[in-house]
């Protein structure tokens, strides 16, 4: 397993002292009452009231863990979006907690951008809340990230405190020097129009040569928090782990559904010649039952369809495509300063062509397409923040402009195009480029009234209508 870019030192378990001692399911602990199970709440943390997270508490009468005495304890998923919008995973897979039995927690702090020290601190006092508030089976606690909340989940898992395991979203580990302190189970999941898909595939073997146990899968999307069914997936399998580990009761009728619906998988995708997504489902279809059940059929398929020719000559065609998209991104960060507009509206324009018509074209080089400009959309928008923060005007318009070119639906590139209007006291134009933003989608009122460039605006009836026209 190879360590990642943001190194966070210490433990936070060192860090605070825990008012309760615990030693599996027994623990004597003063547990304020949870609050109202089946709603989301927004709650400051008890000794760090500056910090604060999402919870979700499902609507059982009995959690998975049970203790002496009576006592009930629950998992718990504690997520990090990477716009610090701890409600949105936890609206997304409130159902998903009901139906496994988990609380969900959500910081609505941690987010892309923040210094290492203050993401220390974070996590920390999530930790902490987790330790002294809440009836919670400190035997399974999980981490959950999308994107760069996915890194902050490695990151805190890896050097900050041992947990069960970690879902982690749209990116997988990023690069570091030092030696890792804790071992957790992985479950990695990307988009296959995710830019970060191969660096997600390339996990798969340094995480079997650590013997980390872990599951890599793909859905069919893009750069996002995956659609509830996939992460159906995540649940099931870190509830097996606890099944296998003896953390909780083995529920025989939950495995054979399971198994029932590989198989059904397995069966459609040979069917339709989609071999690599078959074999992909065999191995984690192992993965998944080995220590629960006979997974001796799923092998025996897999070895088969390895031996198809043509699987052999699918797998030899993506590795190909992932070769030249991993080349191509690198002639893009090189373009970026040397090409002009003119190239930038070509290449734009070529490689949107391959995603919107699909006859003749390999489904490897539409996803290959996909992802270049969704990680053209990324870097550019890198690229124009570092612009606009070092007042480079001439700079910004141009990766401005490739920004929208490359992702036209997206209201960053307006909002950013309002900053140079306003820096220039073209108030006007800034406000029609807001206002364009607006019907992209964009609601972040708050942003908006705390923009330095938007102040001397902020008395106008133009921004006064503006406002009224955000939902």
């Amino acid at each position: 397993m190879r360590a990642i870019s943001i190194l966070v030192a210490g433990c936070v378990l060192a860090a605070f002292s825990i008012s309760c001692t615990y030693k599996g399911h027994d623990r004597v602990c003063t547990n304020k009452s949870l609050p109202q199970a089946g709603v989301l709440h927004t709650i400051a943390c008890t000794d760090n009231p500056g910090r604060s997270y999402a919870l979700y508490v499902p609507p059982l009468q009995t959690p998975q863990g049970s203790g002496k005495n009576g006592k009930q304890f629950y998992p718990v998923i504690i997520a990090f979006d990477p716009h610090g919008d701890g409600k949105l995973p936890l609206s997304l897979y409130k159902e998903l907690a009901d139906k496994f039995g988990f609380i969900m927690m959500g910081s609505m702090d941690a987010k892309n951008g923040l210094p290492q020290e203050e993401v220390r601190e974070i996590v920390a006092a999530l930790i902490k809340e987790v330790f002294t508030v809440y009836p919670v089976d400190t035997n399974r606690i999980y981490f959950l990230g999308f994107s760069g909340g996915a890194r902050v989940a490695t990151m805190a898992a890896m050097y900050q405190v041992p947990v069960k395991g970690v879902i982690g979203c749209g990116a997988g580990f990023g690069g570091g020097d030092q030696p890792i302190r804790y071992k957790f189970d992985y479950f990695g999941i990307a988009g296959t129009a995710d830019f970060n898909m191969s660096e997600l595939l390339e996990l798969d073997e340094p995480l079997s040569h650590a013997g980390v146990r872990h599951v890599i899968t793909a859905f069919p999307g893009k750069h996002e928090w995956p659609p509830v069914e996939e992460m159906d997936e995540a649940f099931s399998w870190i509830t097996l782990n606890a099944m296998r580990d003896g953390m909780i009761k083995k529920d025989d009728a939950f495995i054979s559904n399971l198994m029932n619906t590989f198989n059904s998988r397995i069966e459609m995708l040979t069917a339709k010649n989609q071999l690599i997504a078959a074999a992909d489902a065999c191995r984690e279809a192992v993965v998944f039952i080995t220590g629960l059940g006979s997974a001796e059929k799923w092998k025996s398929e897999l070895i088969s369809l390895e031996m198809k020719p043509a699987y052999q000559s699918q797998v030899a065609y993506r590795n190909n495509v992932l070769k030249k998209e991993g080349e191509e991104k690198q002639q893009l960060m090189q373009a970026l300063q040397s090409k002009d507009l003119s190239w930038w509206k070509e290449w734009i324009r070529s490689h949107a062509a391959h995603v919107t018509r699909h006859e003749n074209i390999n489904p490897e080089d539409t996803l290959k397409d996909r992802r270049l400009l969704a990680f053209l959309s990324l870097y550019c928008y890198m690229n124009a923040n570092a612009a606009l923060a070092k007042q480079n005007e001439d700079a910004a318009i141009k990766i401005i402009a490739i920004y929208e070119m490359a992702d036209a639906p997206n209201a960053e590139p307006n909002y950013m195009r309002a900053i140079l209007f306003a820096r220039r006291t073209e108030y006007d134009h800034a406000i029609d480029q807001l206002k364009i933003a607006a019907s992209k989608g964009f609601s972040d009122k708050q942003r908006l009234s705390v923009q330095p460039e938007f102040l001397a605006m902020q008395s106008s009836p133009a921004w006064i209508d503006l406002l009224k026209s955000i939902k």
